[in-house]
C-alpha cells in the first residue's frame, strides 16, 4: 500500500511572533483499518511540543420533521498548537503523521515580525504642581505666596492694628505720667 500525501490546514495560517498564540491544526488522514485510534499528530519548529491531532466528536443531527441527506464527511482529525513566544518571524514547516496508515502531510505556518515602536515622540500631559489660587471668602484674590498661613488676612490685619493702638495707648500713658 503506497502512502499518500494528506492535506493539512492551520487556521490562522500567520500568527503574530513574540507571544504565546493558539493555531487550530486540522488534517484529513485517510481511516485506518484493524481497529487503531483514529489521530494523528503535529510538529513544527513554531510548536511549544507535538500536538495531537484526534476525531472531532459526533455532530447532533439538528432537530427537524424532515430527514437531511448529506455527503459523508471526510474524515478529520483536528487540535491546537500553542506558538512558542521565542519563535522568530519566517517561515516555518507544519508536519503531520496519520497514524495507523502512517500517512503524512505538510503546510506552512508564516509567523510575522512584532510592529515597531512608532518612532515619532508622544505628547506627555501636563501635571500641575500644586493646587489653583482659589479659596474661601475671596481671600485668594490678591494672595501672591506659595503657602497658606493657615490664619485667615482678615484676623490678621484686626491683630496688627490691635497691637498698635494698644502700644499707642501705652506710650501715652508713659508719656503722661513721667
Amino acid at each position: 500500500m503506497s502512502r499518500q500525501d494528506i492535506r493539512v490546514q492551520l487556521v490562522p495560517e500567520r500568527v503574530q511572533s513574540g507571544a504565546t498564540r493558539s493555531v487550530r491544526v486540522r488534517a484529513f488522514c485517510p481511516l485506518p483499518q484493524g481497529g487503531t485510534d483514529y489521530r494523528a499528530t503535529a510538529r513544527s519548529d513554531s510548536f511549544t511540543g507535538v500536538v495531537t491531532l484526534t476525531q472531532p466528536p459526533p455532530a447532533t443531527p439538528a432537530a427537524s420533521s424532515t430527514p437531511v441527506t448529506t455527503a459523508a464527511p471526510s474524515p478529520e482529525v483536528h487540535g491546537f498548537a500553542l506558538i512558542d513566544e521565542d519563535a522568530r518571524a519566517g517561515r516555518y514547516t507544519v508536519e503531520v503523521k496519520c497514524e495507523g496508515t502512517n500517512d503524512t502531510g505538510k503546510t506552512t505556518l508564516t509567523l510575522t515580525a512584532k510592529p515597531k515602536a512608532d518612532p515619532t515622540p508622544t505628547r506627555t500631559r501636563a501635571v500641575p504642581s500644586r493646587a489653583p489660587r482659589a479659596g474661601g471668602g475671596g481671600t485668594a484674590a490678591g494672595a501672591e505666596t506659595d503657602e497658606p498661613s493657615g490664619v485667615p488676612a482678615g484676623l490678621t490685619v484686626v491683630a496688627l492694628l490691635a497691637a498698635l493702638g494698644g502700644g499707642i495707648a501705652l506710650a501715652r500713658r508713659k508719656s503722661k505720667s513721667g
